[in-house]
């Protein structure tokens, strides 16, 4: 692989296209300094990817692009094409060429091609690793960077070596893997982070689980109880609500009667105020007189009043007017005098006009004539221009033109070697695709198959899981029953046996000698007898407090127990005690019916004590059984209803309140709730046994499930990625079809295009230069006319100055004239109406002193009308104040009847008010009832006519501790969360999942971790073997070129060879150099050509690039160096830019740059013939 050609276009100094066609071997670059030799090697070293502005020697990366000059603009693009012959497949790419393009614009937007394709440049650089090539390597050798290598630290040459041992793109998969790491760590942290937060979120929602759990409990015997106590507080309310409706009838009543005096007494009310309003009628009548008398007093007042001042006014106004009158006549004088002086000063502006007109009139035919022979020369040298505009444009576009088919002549031939090189890989690549597709379309079959297969095994786990639910959910339904069932036994139990012992400890007496004598008590009676259940109401009427008597082991120990008692501190109550073993009287001889103890049950050992209580009891059917059974001695009769018959009569009915009622009742119970809590609580452990093995029959089906849904997902991600994989296949295809058939036309366009070029061509010249000499002679005729507008122009402002003159005076005079000719009409006016005003104000003086002698004689006639008016007004008022004598009595019998109607008021809002209450209480109740109501029926499932059935509890006080106990339970608990296990459920399977990501991350990390050590093992490996080979290679290299002199290179750090600096020891003969700085020029220069051709000599690149790397050489080191140079150039291909003819003569091929004064580089290529020196191809 070698650099084939090198194009540059708009890049620096070279704004015209420049091509170079570069062959194995060296090739030397010449030209005067300043001419652009360097800008080769900068487009190299850009085209390769090079970043940094200030390598290429400039400020911005913008100044790449080509500025301008004094002669020629800037351009708006920097491009520059490299061609590589890969005919021996370096490049792990199947073109036989490979041309890399880079352009940037003077926006900033950057470009890359390969082979017209665009790119990335990470695209480049992976195709170059491999190569050598690259902007970070040193194939490349601008000016300064050779003092660089030599300058620069230990670290920074270790590059040198890397470069050597082609480490490059391992240190570029580590860089990838680092960073790959550093985000799986970021990734990992964040999933530790939120796998913490979860456990940490699970420990308070396992804490929710169980209170929401005791809460639900709680709740739902709060509410039973909430129920019984609502139904018992409603009946309640009922029995108040009757009350209140009785209180309601008699208020009622009450204030019906309070209302008919009411109205008794406001009719007599009205009476007398219709009275009283007749006679104030009438005194209303005398008064409205009075008040009319008086207006008619007041007008005549008024009216004198103001003929008195329209007397005045008259006179006032006769004066003013008189005033009026002489003003009038002073302003009439002067406007007179000024009308005269307007007319004078018409006549004279007049007079201007006409003679600033006469001035226009003489001077407007000159200056127009001026004007129009300016203008039709302005056409002419318009028309000129424009002319000599087109031919230059023509010209320009015959060159521009010209220079298009010219370059596209010269790529012809290019363009089609390269289309037919396309096509080839074009074809190649088709046949791949087409294979890849094949075996693509039969896996994408295969796993549709395994897709079928995997939805009906997902189809089977959801059916399982769907059933397992079902199972869990009646498994868990009976395990609730179970559980409530247990819960209201055991609910129930405890309350009887408290109730029990309350029963039990009523009597103090009673209470203390079961605590202190413990040992010689057995049992209480009331636990060793079982009744029939229709006998129980029967044995509880008979024994009453007798159920409460303590049972002693032995008489001795009743005895024992008597006397400490009654010798000890006394206490309430009484006791009753029997010993076990009492004497027990023998059955009567001849009684009727059943004996009642032969009816109980009783435990084994303690029938004496129940025989010795009930013995003379005999149970018979009826009350007629008993009357008529023969009378024993001692025996009682009774029947199952309760009747008792003693001594052949007396017969007791009914029985007496005790709190001993339903003792028996309650300690049956008792016992068959203790008889049946373990059954119950083995039916709820069986129960929870079956939830849980549903349970986790149903984890194992979502295990499935999740398992089949993770295969489906593989396989539909696999099934999405094949067909993706096979529609970008398809559509590559396509695109390969396509774009052969697009080459093959443009092949055959570009081929026709080239064939047509060539006439067009000699065209193009023959029309520029026509067009050229054309602009030249339009060019001296534009001059000529430019001279003779120059000289009408000055003659033309002249005369528009006398005229603008001219026609100022004449618009100044024609203004003056316009003002007063409006000014004389306007005075004239003025005149005219201050004449009519004074004739206006004469006449109405004259008829305000007509007037003025006609207002006495009517003040004498109102003063005579006043005068009997007011005597009318005396007789009214007298007759007035009698009337209102008479109306005083009246008023004060309405009063007393005003009080006796407040009275009757004051007795309804009484009634009123006592209505309200019993309202108000209703409504009380009314709420009250409506709590009740919702109370009861708060769940939403409980019916109100069915709670009233509910029976009343036995203790209402109690009910209400125990409910009181259950609100504090709740409120106790706090908030309860009540979706905790949906939430748990939820948290718990993501916390599952987190763990399965962490174990992913963990494993692909140390896979990673792995691929990063054995990358720094290979790298390790590589440069050790590498620095020995360029170790030696330097040593032999500066021998060659330093005869007699030693070097070699050293490791800064060889224990850590991954991390060393490389120092340089040289030594040339005769001389003891202990610092490279203190080398000479030349010295450092052949020091550091050693070192870089070591290197290439350890590992050779396609193409090196040297410019002016022996500047600093004499003939003797220059001799040496071309020894080096050929040597090289065997194995490798060299371009050199130098001014040393040694070089140039050394040179396969010489390229020469120049830059002419339009500042634009251009090159021109010699091949010589190194035996001869001659130019054998130019």
């Amino acid at each position: 692989m070698y650099l084939k050609s090198l194009t540059l276009k708009g890049f620096k100094s070279f704004a015209d296209r420049a091509h170079m066609v570069f062959e194995p071997g060296l090739t030397v670059i010449v030209g005067p300094n300043g001419s652009g030799k360097s800008n080769i090697s900068d487009a190299i070293l850009w085209v390769l990817g090079e970043q940094s502005a200030k390598q290429l020697r400039g400020q911005a990366m913008e100044d790449v692009i080509f500025s301008g000059s004094s002669a020629r603009k800037p351009v708006g693009v920097a491009e520059v094409s490299l061609v590589l012959d890969n005919s021996d497949h370096v490049l792990p790419v199947d073109f036989n060429e490979v041309a890399i393009t880079r352009r940037m614009y003077r926006s900033g937007e950057s470009e890359y091609l390969i082979n017209q394709s665009p790119c990335r440049l990470m695209d480049i650089q992976d195709i170059l690793h491999d190569s050598g090539l690259g902007k970070d390597t040193h194939s490349i050798i601008s000016q300064g960077k050779l003092d660089s290598i030599l300058q620069s630290r230990p670290e920074e040459r270790r590059a040198l070596i890397e470069e050597a041992a082609g480490i490059s793109k391992h240190k570029r998969r580590k860089e990838r893997a680092a960073r790959k790491i550093k985000s799986m760590d970021e990734h990992l942290t964040r999933a530790r982070d939120i796998s913490r937060e979860i456990t940490r979120q699970l420990r308070p929602l396992e804490r929710q689980v169980d209170r929401a759990r005791k809460h639900r409990d709680l709740t739902e015997r709060a509410n039973e109880l909430t129920r019984i106590l609502a139904v018992d507080e409603l009946r309640r309310l009922q029995k108040t609500w009757g009350e209140c409706e009785h209180r309601a009838k008699e208020a009622a009543a009450a204030l019906e009667l309070a209302q008919y005096r009411l109205g008794e007494k406001e009719r007599e009310l009205e009476k007398l105020q219709v009275m009283l309003e007749e006679k104030g009628l009438f005194v209303g009548d005398l008064g409205e007189q009075r008040r009319r008398m008086q207006d008619v007093i007041g007008r005549l007042n008024s009216d004198m009043r103001l003929l008195e001042e329209k007397g005045h006014n008259m006179v006032t106004r006769l004066s003013e007017m008189r005033g009026t009158l002489s003003g009038s006549e002073h302003q009439r004088r002067r406007l007179a005098s000024e009308l005269a002086e307007a007319r004078e000063k018409l006549e004279e502006v007049g007079a201007a006009l006409a003679v600033a007109e006469d001035d226009v009139a003489r001077l407007e035919p000159a200056a127009q004539e001026s004007r129009t022979r300016r203008e039709e020369l302005d056409r002419r040298i318009g028309a000129l221009t424009r002319e000599q505009r087109e031919s230059q444009r023509k010209a320009d576009e015959a060159t521009l033109e010209l220079a298009k088919v010219r370059e596209s002549l010269s790529n012809a031939e290019l363009e089609d070697s390269m289309f037919a090189s396309r096509l080839e890989q074009i074809d190649d690549e088709a046949d791949n695709v087409r294979a890849a597709l094949e075996a693509r379309r039969v896996r994408a079959e295969e796993v549709d198959a395994e897709l079928a297969d995997a939805t009906a095994a997902l189809e089977e786990a959801k059916d399982a899981i769907e059933a397992s639910q079902d199972t869990l959910a009646e498994l868990r339904k009976r395990e609730s029953d179970a559980r409530d069932r247990l819960n209201e036994v055991r609910s129930e139990l405890a309350s009887l046996k408290k109730l029990d012992e309350r029963f039990a400890d009523a009597s103090p007496l009673a209470a203390r000698i079961a605590h202190e004598h413990a040992g010689a008590v057995s049992a209480r009676l009331g636990d060793l007898i079982e009744a029939p259940r229709a006998l129980e109401p029967l044995v509880e009427q008979l024994l009453s407090g007798d159920l409460e008597a303590l049972v002693m082991d032995s008489a001795e120990g009743l005895s024992a127990v008597g006397a400490s008692m009654q010798g000890g501190v006394a206490s309430s109550g009484e006791a009753t005690l029997i010993a076990r073993d009492i004497n027990v009287p023998e059955p009567a001889a001849g009684a009727a019916g059943k004996r009642l103890v032969e009816q109980l049950s009783v435990v084994d050992g303690y029938a004496a004590p129940v025989a010795a209580l009930l013995g003379h009891v005999y149970l018979v059917d009826s009350l007629e059984d008993a009357l008529a059974a023969p009378a024993v001695p001692g025996v009682l009769y009774v029947t199952p209803d309760g009747a008792r018959v003693r001594d052949g009569g007396i017969v007791r009915l009914g029985s007496a309140a005790d709190h001993e009622a339903g003792a028996l009742e309650r300690k049956r119970r008792i016992r068959e709730l203790e008889d049946l809590e373990p059954d119950l609580s083995t039916v709820f452990d069986d129960a929870g046994r079956s939830v849980s093995e549903a349970q986790a029959a149903l984890d194992v089906a979502r295990a499935e499930e999740r398992d089949a849904s993770s295969e489906i997902a593989r396989l539909q991600g696999e099934q999405r990625s094949a067909r993706e994989e096979i529609g970008r296949l398809e559509q590559t295809l396509a695109n390969a079809e396509a774009e052969h058939a697009k080459l093959t036309a443009r092949r055959e366009q570009a081929a026709q295009q080239a064939r047509e070029a060539a006439p067009r061509a000699q065209e193009l010249e023959r029309t520029r230069d026509e067009e050229r000499a054309h602009a030249g002679e339009l060019a001296d005729e534009i001059a000529e006319a430019n001279d003779e507008l120059d000289r009408l122009r000055r003659a033309d402002s002249d005369a528009a100055g006398e005229l603008a003159d001219a026609r100022v005076r004449r618009a100044q005079a024609l203004e003056r004239k316009r003002s007063l000719s409006s000014r004389v009409p306007e005075l004239e006016r003025r005149l005219e109406g201050l004449d009519r005003r004074i004739r206006a104000t004469t006449q109405s003086a004259r008829s305000l002193e007509v007037l003025r002698l006609r207002v006495d004689p009517l003040h004498d006639r109102y003063t005579a009308l006043l005068e009997r008016a007011m005597e009318w007004a005396a007789r009214l008022r007298d007759q007035a104040s009698l009337e209102e004598a008479d109306s005083a009595s009246l008023k004060k019998t309405i009063e007393d009847a005003k009080e006796q109607v407040a009275a009757a008021k004051q007795e309804v809002d009484a009634a009123v008010a006592a209505q309200n209450e019993i309202n108000v209480e209703r409504g009380k109740l009314e709420v009250q009832v409506e709590s009740a109501v919702s109370a009861i029926t708060a769940d939403g499932t409980t019916v109100l006519e069915e709670a009233l059935t509910l029976p009343e509890p036995e203790d209402r006080e109690a009910a209400e501790r125990e409910l009181a106990g259950l609100v504090r339970q709740i409120n106790n608990l706090g908030p309860v969360n009540q979706v905790a296990m949906e939430e748990y459920e939820r948290l718990r399977t993501r916390a599952d999942y987190i763990a399965e990501q962490l174990a992913d991350l963990d494993s692909a990390r140390r896979a990673l971790t792995k691929i990063t050590a054995a990358i720094d093992r290979k790298m390790r490996s590589a440069f050790l073997t590498t620095f020995s080979k360029v170790d030696e290679n330097f040593q032999e290299i500066f021998g060659m070129l330093f005869p007699g002199g030693q070097a070699h290179l050293e490791m800064t750090d060889p224990e850590h060879p991954a991390e060393t600096g490389i120092e340089v020891i040289a030594q040339p003969r005769g001389k003891r150099i202990t610092k490279m700085t203190l080398m000479s020029g030349g010295e450092k220069s052949l020091t550091a050509l050693a070192l870089l051709f070591a290197v290439y000599k350890t590992r050779t690149v396609p193409f090196y690039v040297l410019d002016e790397v022996e500047a600093a050489l004499d003939d003797s080191n220059l001799s040496k160096l071309l020894d080096a140079i050929d040597v090289l150039r065997k194995s490798t291909q060299l371009l050199v830019v130098s001014h040393q003819r040694r070089t140039m003569e050394d040179a396969d091929v010489l390229y020469g740059v120049s830059m002419q004064a339009d500042g634009v580089s251009r090159v021109v290529s010699q091949k010589l013939d190194r035996a001869t020196g001659k130019v054998v191809n130019a």
